[in-house]
């Protein structure tokens, strides 16, 4: 699995690279105009953080994409790797690409906000509180990703065809994310208790449909794992 992660980053090394040297170029030329552009210098830096973390999660998806329906797929489900390894190397390697702009956008923020934010949660976030956001930041790269390559697979499967199983892999997408919110939003009206966190602000959480999104993610990635050791054809 170690040996996949390698070669998933490898091939996407240029990616990582140029999106990180983006970030940085535009932070620089942000911090020439921290006096005349004031409150929008760390607002332009947010997005270009924020942009940079989008194309490293949209490559996650092209290679996903590149695996079920391209050349390199051939080479991929040939190597004795179980379904479970696959998946878990996919999304290890899509959280550490992502991971890698985000700390280049963290740092160039603090550069450009002259480190007044750092400063900030220095002195009024705790280590809890911080562990606390790596983790939600981890979960939502996670699940979402699980849920897409979810998606992505079930129309490779059901739909053979490359332009004809992306579209419906799309359509499966909103569909099951319509049937998820919906559920989600009758197990918290069903069963409204709540556990409130206090971390930065007071945030309320629903059990119930934390629970209901933890065992999705369980057999989404279970179900993927599966449908790629047994049911996809090259």
């Amino acid at each position: 699995m170690l040996n996949l992660i390698k070669y998933e980053l490898r091939g996407k090394l240029l990616t990582i690279l140029g999106t990180c040297l983006m970030v940085m170029l535009g932070n620089l030329f942000l911090v020439s105009k921290i006096n005349s552009w004031e409150i929008g210098v760390p607002i332009l830096s947010s997005c270009l953080g924020v942009g940079g973390v989008i194309v490293m999660f949209l490559s996650s998806l092209t290679m996903m994409s590149d695996y079920l329906y391209d050349e390199q797929g051939y080479l991929l489900f040939t190597l004795p790797q179980s379904g479970r390894s696959i998946m878990l190397s996919r999304l290890l390697a899509a959280t550490a690409q992502m991971s890698m702009v985000t700390i280049v956008a963290v740092v160039m923020f603090c550069v450009v906000d002259q480190e007044k934010l750092l400063n900030s949660l220095l002195l009024h976030v705790g280590v809890d509180e911080l562990l606390y956001c790596f983790l939600m930041y981890l979960w939502t790269i996670v699940s979402a990703l699980t849920f897409i390559y979810f998606c992505m697979v079930v129309g490779k499967i059901a739909l053979k065809g490359k332009k004809v199983g992306k579209i419906g892999s799309f359509i499966i997408f909103v569909l099951l994310n319509i049937v998820h919110n919906g559920l989600t939003f009758i197990l918290s009206n069903f069963f409204p208790q709540v556990l409130e966190l206090n971390v930065i602000s007071t945030i309320n959480v629903n059990v119930a449909s934390t629970t209901f999104d933890v065992l999705i993610f369980i057999l989404l990635f279970m179900g993927t794992s599966y449908l790629l050791e047994h049911k996809v054809e090259m």
